[in-house]
């Protein structure tokens, strides 16, 4: 059961969402699925992919004060997940 919701998940992410309501059931499905496995792989890549197109987008521009801040939140959630990635990418934006 658990593996065909791992493949629900990974084809919402390779099909994109839509509409605000894909994306709510997509988030709903991880959800369960994180917390009946313990896997937050899919947590963690949404927040690496955030981080990753900040960091694409800032190449040699420091982040704006508040910029710094909003990023600095998302490595704290993913602190949550990944202590090793969090300190990769707090680095990277201070």
């Amino acid at each position: 059961m658990m593996e065909d919701t791992y493949y629900q998940l990974e084809e919402a992410l390779v099909q994109g969402f839509q509409t605000p309501e894909e994306y709510q059931a997509y988030k709903e499905l991880k959800e369960h699925y994180e917390e009946v496995t313990g896997d937050y792989s899919f947590s963690k890549r949404e927040l690496t992919s955030q981080l990753e197109i900040a960091l694409q987008n800032h190449r040699g521009v420091d982040f704006e004060e508040y910029e710094k801040e909003e990023y600095l939140d998302l490595v704290q959630k993913l602190e949550e997940f990944d202590s090793s990635l969090d300190t990769h990418y707090r680095q990277l934006i201070d």
